[in-house]
């Protein structure tokens, strides 16, 4: 859902921006999708070597 993401910004050398953009244009995907994509990918392969990984609820404001 758009409601829950979060904004970051991350900065990255010219190169690996550049490959990056041609990965999310060869998969029809934007940037940001790409990253998205990226990160999730490693998180499953992480949790299929680790276990899952368990986040805290946030504390109540």
């Amino acid at each position: 859902m758009i409601g829950d993401k979060i904004p970051t910004t991350i900065r990255l050398p010219a190169e690996v921006y550049e490959k990056l953009r041609f990965l999310a244009y060869a998969e029809r995907r934007s940037i940001n999708g790409m990253v998205e994509h990226a990160i999730k990918a490693y998180i499953r392969q992480y949790e299929e070597r680790s276990g899952p990984i368990v986040v805290p609820e946030p504390p109540e404001e």
